[in-house]
């Protein structure tokens, strides 16, 4: 409205968009701004940005066959000078994990040159995903199978912030002696606990020689934390003494449990509750999170293996395969890599390109 405003009178104005990709909805982007602006400004020419420097014509001959099929577009053909490349692969998977056994083995497989060419080092091979919670599976596949890697552009999935908020909770669930775990979840989400509060609960803990949410317990009986800061820690100590005792509960899941911790916490509430732009991604993190439980028995060995998952950096490999969103190699050459593979495409450098979806 601004802008019709402003520029209505002496046309003055242009726009340079894609009509196709509208990524940025959660940023109050809105394609119809695109698709009706020679009507909001008739008269105003058009120019169609259809050379496309960086793919073989197979690959967009592919994405140009998808979109295709989508209305409300202004329309564009795609073309390249790079002629030939090999024919886009289709291969669908049942679900994540078994999508990352397979890629750990074709990158096996290429490392070691078995696929009918030289062989292609870890360093120069890199997985790009979607969005950040799909790197879950890849990195505990990883882990398993001992392929190392590395994380671009962002921290392991692990290492994320309401990853570590969550696995806090978890820790206290099954030990509750956990100190560093207490002193992460007892104002997260906030409870109204101060500094003061917290340096209550430490000294009152060192008095007595107990754990925290011991010296919580006693604090709050005694009287040394009060008002709703009191009252909300006291029912933090109840709830996690509750949910310790679900864990031996034989008609809970610990999948089911994990999401009850998180439900009654607080946690997911808060990230549902916050309006900024990566809180939908942290709560898709956190629907991963409690996935990745389906595939151990207990919440234990589950927070062993995470251990192992986070020990990971310490291997003393120089080669590394490369995990990253879509949008982390924009801005640097890519081309670095000899092979990306995943959820999007795989082109070998070396000899004919093989573009793999």
């Amino acid at each position: 409205m601004w802008l019709r405003l402003l520029a209505g009178g002496h046309k003055n104005i242009c726009c340079v968009g894609d009509d196709d990709q509208s990524i940025y909805g959660w940023r109050g982007a809105e394609v119809g701004n695109i698709l009706r602006f020679d009507k909001d400004f008739p008269g105003a020419k058009v120019v169609r940005l259809e050379q496309n420097y960086r793919s073989t014509e197979h690959i967009l001959a592919a994405a140009s066959g998808v979109i295709s099929g989508n209305s409300g577009r202004l329309g564009k053909e795609l073309w390249t000078a790079s002629k030939g490349g090999e024919k886009v692969r289709l291969i669908g998977h049942w679900d994540g994990e078994e999508e990352a056994r397979w890629i750990g083995e074709e990158i096996e497989a290429t490392q070691r040159g078995t696929r009918g060419q030289a062989p292609i080092a870890l360093n120069n091979m890199a997985i790009l995903v979607r969005a950040s919670h799909q790197m879950r599976a890849f990195e505990d596949r990883f882990l398993t199978i001992g392929l190392p890697y590395r994380v671009i552009g962002g921290p392991r999935f692990y290492e994320r912030l309401e990853i570590r908020d969550a696995m806090g909770y978890f820790r206290m669930v099954t030990s509750a002696d956990d100190d560093l775990a207490f002193e992460r979840i007892v104002n997260t989400p906030k409870r109204g606990l101060g500094d003061k509060a917290r340096q209550t609960i430490q000294a009152v803990a060192r008095e007595n020689g107990v754990s925290l949410v011991e010296g919580a317990r006693l604090a709050v009986e005694a009287g040394a934390i009060k008002g709703k800061g009191g009252a909300s820690l006291r029912r933090l100590v109840e709830d996690l003494r509750r949910w310790g005792r679900m864990v031996e509960d034989p008609d809970i899941s610990h999948m089911e449990l994990a999401e009850i911790v998180l439900d009654e916490s607080g946690y997911t509430g808060m990230w549902q509750a916050d309006k900024t732009p990566e809180a939908p991604g942290r709560l898709e993190n956190l629907k991963e999170l409690v996935k990745a439980l389906e595939n151990f028995e207990n919440l234990q060995g589950f927070l062993e293996h995470v251990s192992l998952v986070m020990d990971n950096d310490k291997q003393d490999s120089d080669q590394k395969v490369s995990i990253m969103t879509l949008h982390a190699p924009k801005g640097w050459n890519s081309r670095r890599f000899s092979c990306l593979v995943g959820r999007m495409v795989c082109f070998p450098r070396s000899g004919p390109w093989t573009n793999q979806v």
